[in-house]
């Protein structure tokens, strides 16, 4: 699944993108939300969430990213722009020292989620570290799996660890869980 993500053209990952979150904003939830948790698309051709991110901070509402702690542990921090990240732990953008805000996030907040695949169920395929399962065990907001309909699949490996989304956001199709 990696190396045909890897293999979409720039111009398809960016087309697919802003379908997806065209998607997204149309979701009862998201419009909702108090706050959006969202990570910062960096690596193998995530659904770039950059975009969103640009266009969410001009309207005043909190966006917060993800901070990969040791132990595989994930803390949230406020941020205000996208020129205060810089490359972290497995090249994975995230605040600089100097700006990061420690935020915790409530039952209003929604959180989205990368991965390598994705079923119509909401399990996924994660990068291997955990850090995003360990959250959602105990966040108490909606869960929404962001993916290109290319990374949807019948039935992934599920461990008891492996903790499901409550919505998967595709560029055709929104999946509730």
């Amino acid at each position: 699944m990696l190396e045909t993500r890897r293999a979409m053209a720039l111009a398809e990952v960016r087309d697919k993108s802003m379908a997806i979150v065209k998607r997204l904003h149309s979701l009862e939830a998201f419009q909702q939300a108090t706050r959006v948790l969202t990570y910062v698309a960096s690596k193998d051709n995530e659904v770039d969430t950059r975009p969103l991110i640009e266009s969410l901070l001009p309207e005043g509402k909190d966006v917060l990213v993800p901070i990969a702690e040791p132990g595989g542990h994930m803390t949230w921090s406020r941020l205000d722009a996208l020129s205060e990240l810089r490359p972290a732990r497995f090249g994975i953008l995230e605040p600089a020292p100097e700006f990061k805000r420690p935020t915790s996030p409530t039952a209003g907040d929604v959180v989205l989620v990368p991965g390598v695949a994705f079923a119509p169920d909401g399990y996924r395929i994660g990068y291997g570290g955990g850090y995003f399962d360990r959250f959602m065990a105990g966040f108490p907001g909606t869960k929404i799996g962001l993916a290109y309909d290319l990374q949807i699949v019948e039935k992934p490996p599920v461990e008891v660890h492996d903790v499901p989304v409550d919505m998967v956001v595709t560029e055709a199709k929104v999946y509730r869980c």
